[in-house]
């Protein structure tokens, strides 16, 4: 199973809610009016997807990319994104990349003889993460509603400067954002640090993440659409090999994703579990630890 098509339903709420509110949190004089295709194909480097890409109301693009490494050749790559963005529709492109706080005064210029290329770079050092944690901590506290910048605040406290490493930060805006009550504030926040955990998340982080969203709105999404989405491979299997044998393929493919690799006795107990017992296990699945945590559904 994709996995990327199990997480499209986040991943379009987060862009939606970036539409409409970055270009205010950033400061640049453009309208946006909607997302635009991130992949551009046909490029023979290592990552052929944009970070952010939207149309703006002047019919040009306006491009983001968050970048916590400064590596000589991410302009070079902008510069291939952008040039074949314009060979491909000729709109212009203008390009932000946001940069964390570890990272200042890099190269954004870049001459190529005939190519001049030139990207503009917003420090998130600049910003004093530990302050505008404190103030969101305080509108809790007080019950009050997050605006738009303070969503994407939060979003990008992880990124900002501070006393503690970007991972310790980025477990406290998590925790902060668990703390909100139940509201469509909350989910926006969870959205969108999924989104960005994808730059900018290490093992320790992601790991405390996932245990926080899969007790959300946004885990159950992603639960319902991975089991519906088994549930669709199942049946199409289950014309050829029989419809629970064909639920048992997609969960194992699911455990694999999850786990790297299945024991083959696990695999063999697995497709002999009634169809009930198999539905549980994938509704389960953002819960199991280790692959023997699998034992308790054999009987």
């Amino acid at each position: 199973m994709d996995y990327n098509k199990i997480e499209d339903a986040v991943l379009k709420k987060a862009m939606e809610f970036f539409k409409d509110n970055a270009v205010k949190f950033f400061g640049i004089d453009a309208k946006i009016i909607a997302p635009a295709e991130t992949e551009i194909k046909n490029i023979e480097i290592k990552s052929n997807y944009t970070d952010y890409l939207f149309y703006t109301e002047d019919g040009n693009y306006l491009h983001f990319e968050f970048q916590t490494t400064d590596k000589k050749d991410d302009i070079k790559r902008f510069l291939y994104y952008d040039a074949s963005l314009f060979y491909k529709d000729k709109r212009k492109v203008r390009t932000i990349v946001i940069y964390s706080s570890d990272i200042n005064n890099v190269e954004t210029y870049v001459d190529a003889g005939t190519i001049r290329y030139e990207v503009e770079a917003f420090y998130m050092k600049n910003l004093n993460g530990d302050e505008k944690l404190e103030y969101l901590r305080s509108k809790i506290s007080k019950g009050e509603h997050f605006t738009a910048e303070d969503i994407l605040t939060l979003s990008f406290i992880p990124l900002m400067s501070g006393k503690e490493s970007r991972s310790k930060r980025a477990l406290e805006s998590i925790e902060l954002a668990d703390k909100m009550p139940e509201s469509n504030e909350k989910l926006q926040c969870l959205t969108l640090l999924y989104a960005l955990f994808e730059k900018f998340g290490d093992e320790l982080s992601i790991k405390k993440f996932k245990e926080v969203i899969s007790m959300t709105e946004i885990g159950k999404m992603i639960r319902d659409e991975g089991i519906k989405e088994g549930i669709k491979e199942g049946i199409k299997e289950g014309e050829k090999k029989g419809k629970a044998e064909g639920k048992a393929e997609i969960l194992i493919k699911l455990i694999i994703k999850k786990f790297k690799s299945v024991p083959e006795e696990y695999k063999e107990k697995i497709k002999k579990l009634p169809e009930e017992t198999i539905e549980i296990i994938a509704t389960d699945i953002f819960d199991l630890e280790k692959i023997k945590d699998l034992e308790k559904y054999f009987g």
